[in-house]
C-alpha cells in the first residue's frame, strides 16, 4: 500500500498559529502550492508531449495534461483528508485550487502573447532602421 504520510506534514502548514507568525492566511499558502504544482507538472509533461505531438498544439496539450495531473492529485489530497467527522480541508480548498490553476493558464497565455508582440515590434523596428 502507498503511504501518504507526506500529506500530514503539508496539512500542518495550515496551522493558524504558524500562519499568524508570518502574517499570511491559509489560502495564500494553498494558492502558492497549487500554482507551483501546475507549473512543475507542466515542466515535466511538456518534453514528453514535444516528442509526440506537433509544435502548434504543444503548449495547449501540455497545459491540459498538467491540469489533469494536478486535478487528480488534488482529488487524492481531498480523499485522503476525509475523516469520520467530515473533511479536514478548509471549505475554500477547491475554489482557491481552481483559481490557482486558471491563474497559471492566464499568466502563460499573457506571457506568450507579450513575447510574440515584443518579437513583432523588434522585427518591425529592425525593418524601419
Amino acid at each position: 500500500m502507498i503511504s501518504f504520510s507526506i500529506l500530514d506534514s503539508i496539512f500542518q502548514w495550515f496551522d493558524n498559529d504558524l500562519l499568524q507568525i508570518f502574517g499570511i492566511e491559509a489560502w495564500h499558502v494553498l494558492f502558492g502550492l497549487v500554482f507551483l504544482l501546475v507549473m512543475s507538472s507542466m515542466w515535466v509533461i511538456k518534453p514528453v508531449l514535444e516528442w509526440g505531438i506537433s509544435r502548434n498544439w504543444i503548449t495547449f496539450m501540455s497545459y491540459v495534461c498538467s491540469l489533469l495531473v494536478v486535478f487528480l492529485f488534488l482529488q487524492l489530497v481531498d480523499r485522503y483528508a476525509i475523516d469520520v467527522d467530515g473533511s479536514l480541508l478548509p471549505p475554500y480548498f477547491w475554489s482557491i485550487s481552481l483559481l490557482a490553476m486558471s491563474a497559471f493558464g492566464t499568466f502563460l497565455v499573457l506571457g506568450r502573447s507579450l513575447s510574440k508582440l515584443a518579437k513583432k515590434f523588434m522585427k518591425k523596428s529592425k525593418k524601419a532602421a
